[in-house]
């Protein structure tokens, strides 16, 4: 009983832990830039990302293409008229880094 307490609780800090240092990512790589995880800005809320691309088996492989190279090189724009600009516009993000932010984002 005590041990699982224990290991519940480690979980939920790791989980919580891994969550902010993605969210600390997208913060550094400057997607809050244009999005927020609640309310719609320059682009989609996170959360209104995460419910269009729930249950698509392609979403995290989309989502990271389009974290690195902009809308355009998935057939953007997705939302009205705004694009996601390319890496010339923005930080550079590794595939590792898109990989982390776009499985973040899903979970909004």
């Amino acid at each position: 009983m005590k041990m699982s307490l224990i290991l519940g609780l480690a979980f939920a800090l790791t989980s919580h832990g891994a969550a902010m240092a993605n969210q600390k990512l997208a913060e550094q790589k400057q997607c809050f830039g244009c999005h927020s995880i609640k309310e719609d800005g320059a682009g989609p809320s996170f959360q209104k990302i995460a419910k269009a691309w729930k249950g698509r088996k392609d979403a995290q492989v989309v989502l990271v293409k389009t974290i690195r190279q902009g809308s355009s090189a998935t057939g953007g724009p997705h939302w009205n008229k705004a694009t996601m600009p390319d890496q010339s516009e923005r930080p550079l993000v590794s595939d590792a880094e898109a990989k982390r932010i776009a499985r973040w984002i899903l979970k909004q």
